[in-house]
């Protein structure tokens, strides 16, 4: 280009040179924009940053609103001077909103308050049951909050579980919160999902009812082994009744079942582990079943996923008709009652066993989830591929008529491995006698 300036005339040429020497300015003026991608920066000294939120009923604003802020030097330890400082500083305001509570906040929290950290969101049980979610849209609304935040329904108060979360093994209480939502694919205790952006969803569509993580604080002063027996005779996994004692005093297993955005009921752990089957989300877990030949003691076994489950929709109607088939695989990991069941009778002996008692916890679920009203397993996902339109399935109204639907199920357990050793052992002599 500058050999074309060049040999122009000479006026002509000296304007285009000019403008030749104008082009770096210009562009440097159209960058000037891009280079100012810092300017909300906030220096992490001047920063409170809120790891989680608890929200109850208030008594001077629609809620109480409990954060719980990190302090960036407790949480790096010891060697980074935190010492036994607590790594997290726990307040309170009353408030009609988060950004309400941000503001009073600023009033005593000499840094700028921030909620994009914020990995939790604790809702106290009675307030979850009474009103519902009303503050969901706000979540959905309000740029500093996670749409992949945790909800955990609390039976106590929110801020009286987040001030007794004080983990033994972690510093940071919301890192252990989030390890224990890991759990769902080894012990599936636990939903597969509670964010708030899979909750917001299901509050808006009618083939299925949201499930959130559900958590108990517990007494720390009894020393006394608490929990409850179950039908079957084991002890209930329900968060508050864990038959413990020592650790932290914070019980997360289990779900808070819920009908549109109010909360009506609480699964166990045991029951989560059926509904998951249902659902085709089970992974793998250790489940401890009735010895059939020895009532009075246990079978341990590893369950795994065998095939897919297929839930079929046979009818619908009045009273729809729905069969669900769930197909696991099993590895046996513990006999205490010492009897063969290597021998292919009382292999297929144990595998019903085990199919059976499974099965009666998902019609024990499915009955449950129907009495509620709340079809948190999902069955509505196979119904309405069978409507053509969507104003043909709202007029259907498969809310109301999951109550009455006509659900059966059949389980089917195939034993594959014997752990490490095909025998009982001596441990278990007075068993192999039998």
């Amino acid at each position: 280009m500058l050999r074309r300036v060049l040999g122009q005339p000479f006026g002509r040429r000296r304007g285009r040179l000019r403008s030749l020497r104008l082009l770096p300015l210009v562009g440097l003026v159209l960058l000037m924009p891009l280079l100012a991608g810092c300017w909300n920066r906030v220096e992490i000294e001047q920063g409170a940053y809120v790891l989680a939120v608890g929200i109850d009923e208030g008594k001077v604003s629609p809620y109480a609103i409990t954060v719980m802020i990190a302090k960036p030097g407790a949480l790096a330890g010891k060697e980074g001077g935190g010492g036994d400082e607590p790594p997290v500083l726990i307040t309170t305001v009353e408030a009609p909103s988060l950004a309400g509570a941000q503001v009073i906040l600023h009033g005593y929290v000499g840094r700028e308050v921030l909620f994009d950290h914020a990995q939790a969101l604790f809702v106290h049980e009675s307030l979850a049951r009474e009103q519902g979610l009303p503050f969901f849209d706000e979540l959905l609304r309000f740029r500093q909050i996670r749409e992949t935040a945790f909800v955990v329904v609390t039976r106590e108060p929110a801020a009286e579980v987040l001030k007794k979360l004080k983990p033994e093994l972690d510093k940071n209480p919301i890192q252990y919160v989030e390890q224990l939502t890991y759990h769902h694919r080894n012990t599936a205790s636990l939903p597969a999902t509670s964010q708030v952006s899979a909750v917001a969803a299901l509050l808006n569509v009618g083939y299925a009812q949201p499930l959130t993580y559900y958590a108990a604080a517990i007494d720390q002063e009894s020393d006394a082994i608490r929990g409850s027996v179950s039908a079957s005779g084991k002890a209930r996994l329900v968060a508050g009744e864990l038959p413990r004692r020592g650790g932290t005093p914070v019980d997360m297993i289990g779900a808070a079942a819920f009908r549109g955005s109010r909360m009506v009921g609480v699964l166990d752990g045991e029951e989560i582990r059926a509904l998951l089957m249902l659902e085709n989300q089970f992974y793998s877990a250790h489940a401890a079943f009735r010895d059939p030949r020895e009532p009075e003691q246990f079978v341990t076994v590893h369950l795994s996923k065998g095939r897919p489950t297929r839930i079929t929709v046979e009818r619908l109607g009045d009273r729809p008709a729905i069969r669900a088939e769930v197909i696991l695989e099993a590895e046996v990991v513990a006999i205490p009652s010492g009897i063969d069941y290597a021998w292919p009778t009382a292999q297929a002996e144990l595998e019903q066993a085990i199919a059976s008692q499974l099965q009666e916890t998902m019609n024990k679920v499915i009955a449950r989830t129907q009495e509620w009203g709340a079809d948190v397993v999902g069955f509505g996902r196979h119904a309405i591929r069978h409507f053509p339109t969507v104003q043909a399935w709202e007029a259907y109204d498969w809310p109301g008529r999951y109550p009455k639907a006509e659900i059966n199920t059949s389980v089917r357990v195939s034993l594959r491995r014997y752990g490490l050793t095909l025998t009982p052992t001596r441990a278990s002599e007075e068993g192999m006698q039998r």
